[in-house]
């Protein structure tokens, strides 16, 4: 009965935010347009999207704006949020918030890992951290690279996660940073939770926090050793010591395996033997269709609790994913059938 009367109104806000989600028939249309221009023009005219896109030229945008204004309307859907929330359960979607600064943060790396960079792109991306007061985001948006970048966010926790790898070798130096600012929000995630949310709340966030955390770990280990070659005691010294359906024993063993396929044959000892299972799509993607099931599930079931914020913005952030791999699947010109693979959760989607 508590439950209900903490949660009724926000429940009900998110199964209303849930039903304007996209559904399988829209993702049909999508994978038949030819360009991002008409990807964004499908948006526009059909769908939720009409009013963030609603001033947008879509015969003048490119991805990476595209991207931008998906997040921006990710982050309304939390500002929506929280008017429906207090206390606890407004520090808990603060502390969600963070994930999307650590993305934001993950493609502007990405971009100038790729000499793609630019100030308009940059200052627009960087709205997303406008919560750091230290900040001073103009300034930040003229960095010429990223050595530039990181001095810039002195002040903040990111700067102190990054700052070891700002002398990495260019090769290893990306991959290092983002999984560093995983681990940073899975440790972040791991202490706070407990402190925010009730008993019942908290069990249902850690049970997909510590997922994520075995996920990391299996993820980590695996990109160290096969395409990285890192030494076992790094490896091990950036380990999260959480196991929650992986034994620290079966970790050490992944660690110290030959070569993926031995890898691969321990991890079938898992409830994780999943992410190996086929060779059509990556493990990434296979992760990420079994957590969208998992939290659509959650959803559902348990309406008056956490997860129905939880839920909901992870599904949200399914969908932006799902857009930009279409898109992505158009620039290379993949069949629709092949594209098709790369969006989580269609065969579970009703129309």
């Amino acid at each position: 009965m508590l439950s209900t009367i903490k949660y009724g109104a926000l429940s009900g806000k998110t199964r209303a935010m849930f039903g304007r989600l996209l559904k399988r028939e829209h993702y049909e249309e999508l994978v038949h347009k030819k360009s991002v221009n008409e990807v964004v023009s499908f948006l526009k005219n059909n769908t939720h999207y009409r009013i963030i896109l609603s001033e947008v030229d879509e015969n003048n945008i490119h991805r990476g704006q595209l991207e931008n204004l998906l997040k921006h309307d990710l982050v309304k859907d939390y500002e929506k949020l929280l008017r429906f929330t207090h206390g606890d359960i407004n520090k808990f979607i603060d502390l969600l918030y963070v994930k999307i600064e650590i993305e934001s943060l993950k493609l502007i790396f990405r971009v100038f890992e790729a000499g793609h960079a630019d100030e308009a792109f940059l200052e627009d991306s960087l709205l997303f951290l406008s919560n750091h007061d230290k900040l001073n985001i103009p300034k930040l948006a003229l960095s010429r690279n990223i050595e530039e970048f990181l001095q810039g966010l002195k002040g903040t926790d990111y700067y102190d996660v990054l700052k070891p790898f700002s002398s990495e070798d260019n090769k290893r130096r990306l991959f290092s940073m983002e999984m560093a600012l995983d681990l940073y929000y899975l440790r972040t995630e791991d202490s706070l939770f407990k402190k925010m949310l009730s008993p019942k709340d908290a069990a249902i966030a850690l049970d997909f926090a510590h997922i994520e955390c075995d996920i990391f770990n299996i993820f980590w280990v695996y990109r160290s050793k096969i395409f990285y070659k890192v030494d076992a005691e790094v490896i091990k010294s950036y380990i999260l010591p959480i196991f929650h359906k992986i034994k620290r024993s079966t970790l050490e063993e992944l660690i110290n395996a030959k070569d993926s396929e031995e890898f691969a044959a321990i991890l079938s000892r898992t409830p994780y033997r999943f992410l190996f299972d086929g060779q059509d799509i990556s493990m990434e993607h296979r992760y990420s269709e079994f957590i969208y099931r998992l939290h659509k599930k959650k959803f559902r079931q348990d309406p008056f609790s956490v997860s129905c914020v939880l839920s909901f913005l992870r599904m949200k952030e399914v969908e932006l994913a799902n857009i930009i791999s279409i898109i992505e699947g158009i620039r290379y010109k993949l069949p629709e059938e092949s594209i098709k693979k790369y969006i989580i959760g269609l065969n579970s989607m009703n129309s």
